[in-house]
């Protein structure tokens, strides 16, 4: 019987060492003798993701953006230079190496199986209940959105209060349930709406509308195929979009407790509360927060802002 610490096992593999770094981050050390920089590299691999969590429950949406952009360049750091110096230091290893206790093949997959499985669930976790990345398909909601934008949903924020009117929102469609729409909430439970004339009046009470600043329209680009227009609702200033085609009016309605109305900024070309009623609170999802990646102009990047 051999003690297995006299195992001699020549040389580390430079590429069996960046292939277990694929696998699992740090992996590729821990066959190299190096367990305690391993450990921490591959623990690095997991910690950020409750910092994202945390990042979009507790701090502002400016915050929440860094947070998660910071932590993804963070892990490539960490997932690349694993890589490259487990290679390097198994090149180094130039005389007969003495296997550890932790060089075993059960060991090793040990490790992969939880790097394979363990960020799959905890993904899938704050894409349902945190965070959770659209692409916007339509142009539905320009001038505040625009189509081809990629935005970041919070999700956790309104387990501390609940939706108001001049959010931007993501739902699930009252008819078509497998599907998500985005709009904003311009009405709440209790609330009577109307549209006349291209006005929409909130409790027969009309919303103020003045003109949007040119220079916010710049980072608009070709989107704009209509005028863009400030819409005062109670404390909330948002753009909204009218072509040349009259807004077609809307019978006035209450909202049911539970529920709020919403409509798409771009109001001439939106399916909308006008076309499915009401929506449920509980239906909604989350917040648009930030825009990682703008269509038309880079200066929309970041912390989602309404035009004012």
């Amino acid at each position: 019987m051999y003690d297995h610490h006299e195992i001699m096992d020549g040389t580390r593999s430079p590429l069996w060492a960046g292939f277990l770094s694929l696998a699992a981050t740090g992996l590729g050390h821990i066959y190299c003798g190096k367990i305690e920089k391993g450990l921490v590299l591959f623990f690095i691999s997991f910690v950020f993701a409750p910092i994202i969590s945390s990042s979009m429950t507790q701090g502002t949406s400016s915050f929440s953006l860094a947070a998660v952009i910071g932590s993804v360049l963070i892990l490539v750091f960490v997932f690349f230079y694993a890589l490259i110096d487990a290679v390097i230091t198994a090149k180094k290893i130039n005389k007969p190496y003495t296997l550890k206790e932790y060089n075993r093949w059960y060991i090793y997959l040990a490790f992969i199986i939880v790097s394979v499985t363990y960020p799959t669930n905890l993904a899938n976790t704050i894409r349902d209940h945190v965070v959770q990345a659209y692409k916007i398909p339509s142009n539905s909601m320009v001038p505040g959105i625009l189509k081809h934008d990629f935005v970041l949903i919070n999700k956790a924020v309104y387990r501390k209060h609940s939706p108001e009117v001049g959010d931007v929102v993501i739902f699930i469609n009252p008819n078509k349930r497998h599907l998500d729409f985005m709009k904003r909430i311009v009405a709440m439970p209790g609330d009577t709406l109307e549209i006349k004339n291209n006005v929409v009046f909130i409790n027969d009470s009309p919303l103020g509308y003045r003109d949007a600043n040119d220079d916010a329209l710049k980072a608009l680009g070709k989107q704009v195929d209509g005028t863009v227009i400030i819409e005062i609702n109670g404390s909330a200033t948002y753009g909204i979009m009218l072509t040349q085609d009259k807004m077609p009016d809307f019978q006035k309605t209450k909202i049911p407790n539970g529920h709020c109305f919403v409509l798409g900024d771009n109001r001439n070309n939106s399916q909308d509360s006008r076309k499915f009623g009401p929506v449920p609170l509980c239906d909604i999802k989350g917040r648009v927060e930030s825009i990682y990646l703008p269509a038309e102009s880079w200066s929309r990047f970041g912390s989602y802002k309404d035009l004012h």
